[in-house]
């Protein structure tokens, strides 16, 4: 049983996981297999081979979808901005793994954190090409036609945006809070992290629903920010807290009275 955080015993995969240091052919990994989603995405949105993959699978295309290219890398504008999503995940994460993350990530870890964003952006993919679930506007030939016949996208747009400056600013802050010298042995409660003790898995949860929103309309975005926000809470941070507390001891206290809340600021 779980009780605040503190009771739940940890496993052995999840102590390795917070050792200091750098895995070169961990983080070689990680790198590779992000940049590989890329490509993946965009072929599935350009080819045809992600409408064949609908139709097999028993749903109904968007027609037209990859027929009439208007913008320079050969997709719609709706579908050029689906792309750039995968884009801006790829590009975030691989700065995290490389620029920020102080944590030693094995090969295998690292390939299952990469491969679970992958299946995120694969699924979000299929869903805007099936017919039920897809958010393409009723006109894409413009960007200005697009927003404004779905304004739906804008909101996507605008959460994606808005989670994935929170996940990257809040990990850059404490990455420079950890290598001043006067807060050794601290937990970093300034920033962002001052608003939520784990407001990164915050912002990841919102620029993923985002991401849903854009794809496959608010209550795809809704549905994934209830997945995200309910494991997060469940699962990764009754662990990490736990460890917490063992390490950190009556520090811990005194950060979670500062910073009462453990996901959303003022929320959860």
């Amino acid at each position: 049983m779980v009780k605040d955080g503190t009771q739940q015993e940890l496993p052995a995969w999840f102590a390795e996981t917070r050792k200091n240091g750098v895995s070169v052919a961990g983080n070689a990994l990680f790198t590779i297999f992000r940049l590989a989603d890329l490509p993946l995405q965009y072929y599935l949105l350009s080819s045809g081979v992600g409408l064949n993959l609908v139709k097999k699978l028993g749903g109904r295309t968007v027609p037209g979808v990859v027929t009439s290219p208007t913008t320079a890398i050969g997709l719609s504008p709706y579908h050029s901005l689906v792309f750039g999503l995968a884009v801006g995940s790829a590009a975030k994460q691989i700065y995290w793994c490389l620029g920020v993350a102080d944590n030693k990530f094995d090969p295998g870890f690292s390939t299952m954190i990469a491969a679970y964003n992958t299946l995120l952006n694969t699924v979000n993919t299929l869903l805007t090409l099936w017919a039920v679930t897809s958010n393409h506007p009723a006109v894409d030939d413009s960007w200005s036609m697009m927003f404004k016949t779905r304004p739906s996208l804008a909101i996507g747009a605008g959460l994606y945006g808005i989670g994935l400056f929170t996940e990257w600013w809040s990990e850059v802050q404490r990455k420079r809070f950890k290598q001043n010298p006067v807060n050794k042995g601290k937990l970093c409660t300034q920033g962002l992290f001052g608003l939520a003790r784990n407001i990164n898995y915050g912002g990841y949860s919102l620029w993923r629903a985002g991401y849903s929103i854009v794809c496959a309309g608010l209550p795809a975005g809704l549905g994934m920010f209830v997945f995200l926000a309910g494991d997060f809470s469940q699962r990764a941070i009754p662990l990490l807290e736990t460890y917490l507390a063992k390490k950190y001891g009556e520090h811990w206290k005194e950060v979670k009275k500062e910073v009462p809340y453990k996901l959303i600021p003022y929320v959860y």
